[in-house]
This record gives structure tokens, sequence and C-alpha cells, in this order.
């Protein structure tokens, strides 16, 4: 094989690798499901309740979006850990979409949120 020949394979090589990473990185393959901060970086229960009470309105947006959807304090962490986030439920990858539409023009909560599929 000729140098030119291989200089050309490993450029489409680099390339390729480059493509897929900023396909990866931009969004448009999915690497993993949604997640949340670990357990000692979220707010306490209290302050999270106090975020969802202060923002009523977003969680009312929200959950007009879908008969499926639901906007409540969730705790993601093991038993006696005072933690929690906002947790909207959805039951469709309709409802999904509008979700994520609708935070893409708003503000948030103010603390992390966490979505998750019924």
């Amino acid at each position: 094989m000729s140098l030119v020949s291989k200089i050309a394979i490993g450029a489409v090589l680099v390339v390729a690798v480059g493509a897929g990473t900023a396909a990866v990185l931009g969004g448009v393959f999915a690497m993993s499901s949604d997640t949340h901060p670990p357990c000692e970086e979220l707010p306490t229960t209290a302050e999270a309740t106090a975020a969802l009470t202060k923002n009523q309105a977003l969680a009312t947006d929200i959950e007009t979006l879908g008969k499926g959807i639901s906007v409540d304090v969730g705790s993601p962490c093991p038993k006696g850990q005072d933690r929690a986030l906002i947790q909207v439920t959805y039951g469709s990858k309709s409802e999904r979409e509008s979700i994520d539409s609708l935070l893409g023009r708003r503000d948030g909560f103010g603390v992390p949120m966490y979505l998750v599929e019924k």
C-alpha cells in the first residue's frame, strides 16, 4: 500500500471519528438516559418543595402538556437522606418532546429537575 493511500485512509478515519464524537456530544445519539446530580449535591426536600411552590405556574404549564404528565417533589436518594429534586413524570414520547420544547423556552425551577418515563 502506498504512502498516499495510507494517508487517505488515516484522514477518512480521523474525520469519521470526529463526526461520530460531534454527533454524540451534540445530542444526535443519546448516550444514556436522564440522570440527576449525586444525592449529596441535591437540595433538601424543603428547598425543593419551596422551589416548586414558587414556580407553580411553570409546573402547571408542564402538566397541561399531556394527561400523563405530573410534576412533584421527588427523592431519588436512599431513605434517610433529606435530598430531593423536581420530578416530572410523563407517559409518552410526544409528552417528553412537548416538555423539552417548553423547558427550552422557560427558566427552570432553580433546583435540579429529573424527567422520568412511566
